[in-house]
């Protein structure tokens, strides 16, 4: 017979567990990959092409964005609005990676 108590304590594990989930490296391919897509749609062609993502063959986990500088903003902007369709630990991830464009794209710029 279960009682709150088990429902919550379950409730609570499987969250604890689908939180890895969202970090597995083919979820954040493939939001990358939409992130990717979704920008180049939105921009001209010619800026189209300097958009790159690219998963490293041999850590799974680490991703080389190539992006010319007019088009940062597009892809922040895409990844703002892709951030709260994703998993919990996706979007936390993606948080880090606006960040990361972010500083780099300012840096340049001080």
């Amino acid at each position: 017979m279960k009682n709150g108590t088990d429902d919550l304590i379950l409730d609570y594990c499987n969250n604890i567990t689908n939180l890895g989930g969202g970090l597995d490296p083919e979820v954040l391919a493939y939001w990358y990959k939409r992130v990717e897509d979704k920008a180049k749609e939105v921009c001209s062609k010619e800026l189209g092409e300097k958009i790159v993502f690219t998963q490293n063959r041999i850590l799974w986990m680490k991703f080389e964005i190539k992006l010319s500088k007019r088009a940062v903003p597009l892809v922040l902007e895409t990844i703002r609005d892709f951030m709260p369709l994703m998993p919990y630990a996706t979007a936390l991830y993606f948080e880090k990676v606006y960040q990361l464009i972010l500083d780099e794209f300012n840096r340049d710029y001080v």
